[in-house]
């Protein structure tokens, strides 16, 4: 299973970070970038356990955000979604809502 590792002090070297999560089991892989890891756990309840004890708990200062990787997740942002800011929505939905046509 791969897990997310958010919220890492900068400080944080692999080494550490394993020795954290090899307290629930076997670590396949550890890749730190910037301030967040991803781990591979091979095992699926031994991930679970470690994603319920490590998230919000507290490494050097900084609170952990642990939770399974979500690796192609679109971002709602960029997801093309209707709503929000209409400056950003396709002129077809903006013409469909606007005051000139509602039925009433």
């Amino acid at each position: 299973m791969q897990i997310f590792i958010g919220n890492i002090c900068k400080s944080i070297d692999s080494h550490q970070l394993r020795e954290r999560l090899e307290k629930f089991g076997e670590v396949e892989s550890l890749k730190i970038e910037d301030e967040m890891a991803y781990a591979v756990m091979p095992h699926e309840k031994e991930a679970e356990v470690a994603i319920l004890q490590l998230d919000k708990s507290d490494l050097e200062g900084f609170r952990l955000s642990v939770h399974t990787a979500r690796y192609g997740s679109t971002d709602r942002r960029k997801s093309g979604r209707i709503g929000g800011r209409r400056s950003k929505d396709h002129k077809n939905y903006t013409r469909m809502f606007s005051r000139k046509e509602l039925l009433i």
